[in-house]
């Protein structure tokens, strides 16, 4: 497993931990906790949602500039060998 991956998993995990532990320890009704930890679910399934899409963003990025970089190569080894055909 990439390192990348790991450290995304364990800072949402210890997010995830924090808002908890923080809720249950908070001095308030049920209700209340309850819309709080719905409107800490929520932010944070945004935020592991947006830091997904950067990864995976970063990830596209890298694939494609190696098949950009692999095309022009191969593209280069075949004037190379038209033209040693032709001579």
């Amino acid at each position: 497993m990439n390192t990348t991956v790991k450290v995304i998993g364990g800072i949402c995990l210890g997010a995830i931990a924090g808002t908890i532990a923080g809720i249950l320890l908070a001095p308030a009704s049920g209700r209340e906790t309850r819309k709080q930890l719905k409107d800490k679910t929520n932010s944070m399934a945004g935020e592991v949602k947006n830091s997904v899409t950067d990864y995976l963003d970063h990830v596209f990025k890298g694939y494609n500039k190696r098949v950009e970089t692999v095309a022009e190569n191969g593209k280069e080894a075949i004037d190379h060998v038209k033209k040693t055909i032709k001579v």
